[in-house]
């Protein structure tokens, strides 16, 4: 089992596992919920600054569906 820190990543658990039932699991485990929202959290948290950059670049302050859209193919 892996050690968790105090802060929890930052989706909610029951979703997390939804996603990985959805992918054709029957069971899951604390620690693989765990591991992919950690995962999902740095991944979304990348593309959003990036993101932050575009609409920035663009002499926005609002980041746009365009923009998440632009960063997440990079």
């Amino acid at each position: 089992m892996t050690k968790k820190p105090k802060r929890k990543a930052g989706f909610a658990s029951a979703r997390v596992e939804k996603v990985i039932r959805n992918a054709g699991a029957f069971r899951v485990s604390a620690d693989a919920v765990y591991r992919l929202n950690e995962i999902l959290t740095d991944y979304g948290t990348t593309i959003a600054k990036y993101a932050v950059e575009i609409a920035q670049h663009s002499g926005r302050k609002t980041v746009q569906e365009p923009d998440i859209r632009l960063a997440a193919t990079k």
